[in-house]
């Protein structure tokens, strides 16, 4: 995906925050421009955290996927609504036992 859409490296600077890469497509439509930005991230990702950083939702019916940035890599699914809904079951199941 790198290769295909042409995904080209510049530096930028943020308000209060230092120097940092970031990629952009060579494309000019959407999925040609996150289809240059997204899969280099990922394998910063990947380099810096290892594979078992990407995972699949927990929680019952959602097959969403995401990336673990947390710093002892205990998330186990993919936002705060899944958290809740997952929680919230478990305690329900606990209370009618």
């Amino acid at each position: 995906m790198i290769r295909k859409y042409g995904a080209q490296p510049y530096l930028t600077e943020d308000v209060g925050q230092p120097f940092h890469l970031h990629f952009h497509g060579s494309g000019g439509t959407e999925v040609k421009a996150m289809g240059g930005n997204s899969p280099p991230h990922w394998r910063l990702i990947v380099d810096g955290h290892g594979p078992d950083r990407f995972g699949q939702c927990e929680a019952h019916h959602c097959d969403a996927v995401y990336i673990d940035l947390t710093r002892n890599g205990s998330r186990r699914y993919c936002s705060a609504a899944c958290t809740a809904r997952a929680k919230t079951a478990a305690y329900r199941s606990r209370r009618r036992s």
